[in-house]
């Protein structure tokens, strides 16, 4: 990676909001390699608390400021490309929440100059830390439910009011964009690359402008992956439904990690992580035709490990948290989704 880098990584985040103050800010200060040099918002009310020794910049810049080894993109989905360019361009190491960009062509144009620059570039992808993932991945691999043949996962939530800011545009925003790469990454780790996606977008609010509904069926040669997302759904039931030929695994509720950052939680707190025991996933198996249900827990989320692999990748040529082929191939994913609910057709991927 970038020749520039040192024992402790200085860094500048573009973007103050909800992920830049609440996830990469506290990761970065609880992690003793990094350093938080400057932030860069618009918002006058976040100006005025950003952490001690933190100094503001505009976007510009940040991305050409000297002391700065690594920048970190958390703006509205249609400025990630914009800003990971110039970060590049400037010599900087370059972390994307995701999506990583809108267009594939603007991702190959990334992946290339980052390569032809020696410098790192990745995206953001928390939640393959969750801890109800991590659980997941684990019982997959271990071959628990013998051979998977459907997965399903959903992400619902009672939005009823829309709020008028970028998540509400059309071309940039809604559900898909917001909600989708995370269930789509997890399904491309866990199940690698589908034979066919069929979709189905629509905006069931009223006076919302973007889809905030949507079902994604992803096709394997055995196996059916179902990802789900809507905005007016008061109780949600299970979020992980996965059905194999000798069990089955269900799984409530959400990964605590990030409303316990949002709460000023630190990482290092002995509390972090863990799920409560209403949470735990239940797993249904038979032993000598009897039927038996046991309680499981998760691993405890571990969102720190992102930044713990960056330090990895930049201090010793380690190979980054998320790939940039995978970056590609979630928001080509997305575009195809698009095109089957338009036609409502399935849409072959086979290469």
């Amino acid at each position: 990676m970038s020749s520039k880098a040192k024992k402790v990584i200085s860094t500048g985040i573009i973007g103050y909001g909800s992920s830049g103050k609440r996830l990469h800010t506290p990761l970065l200060l609880d992690n003793p390699n990094f350093s938080l040099y400057a932030i860069a918002t618009q918002s006058s009310s976040q100006s005025k608390h950003l952490p001690d020794g933190t100094i503001q910049l505009t976007p510009e810049q940040l991305i050409v400021e000297p002391n700065i080894d690594l920048v970190i993109v958390a703006t509205p989905n249609d400025s990630h490309y914009f800003y990971a360019k110039k970060a590049l361009l400037a010599g900087k190491n370059v972390v994307i929440e995701k999506p990583i960009a809108l267009k594939a062509a603007h991702i190959a144009e990334l992946i290339e100059l980052a390569q032809g620059k020696g410098l790192l570039l990745t995206t953001f992808h928390n939640r393959l830390w969750d801890g109800d993932f991590l659980a997941i991945r684990k019982i997959i691999e271990q071959q628990t439910l013998g051979t998977v043949h459907s997965y399903s996962a959903q992400v619902n939530r009672y939005w009823p009011t829309v709020i008028d800011n970028w998540r509400d545009h059309p071309q940039h925003g809604g559900a898909v964009w917001e909600l989708a790469p995370n269930l789509i990454e997890q399904a491309l780790t866990l199940f690698g690359h589908p034979n066919s996606i069929f979709a189905d977008i629509s905006t069931l609010r009223g006076d919302a402008c973007a889809p905030d509904n949507f079902y994604i069926r992803l096709t394997y040669p055995s196996l059916t992956v179902e990802l789900r997302s809507n905005s007016l759904i008061k109780h949600s039931g299970p979020r992980y439904f996965i059905h194999g030929d000798i069990g089955s695994y269900i799984k409530q509720g959400v990964d605590p990690q990030h409303q316990q950052l949002k709460d000023g939680m630190s990482p290092s707190d002995h509390k972090y992580g863990k799920e409560i025991i209403d949470n735990w996933g239940s797993l249904y198996t038979c032993n000598k035709n009897k039927s038996e249900e046991t309680l499981c827990p998760s691993p405890n989320g571990d969102y720190p490990q992102f930044y713990h692999k960056i330090y990895l990748s930049l201090t010793k040529n380690q190979t980054t948290p998320v790939s940039n082929q995978r970056a590609l191939d979630v928001v080509a994913l997305i575009n195809a989704a698009h095109i089957s609910s338009e036609q409502k057709k399935v849409i072959s991927l086979e290469v």
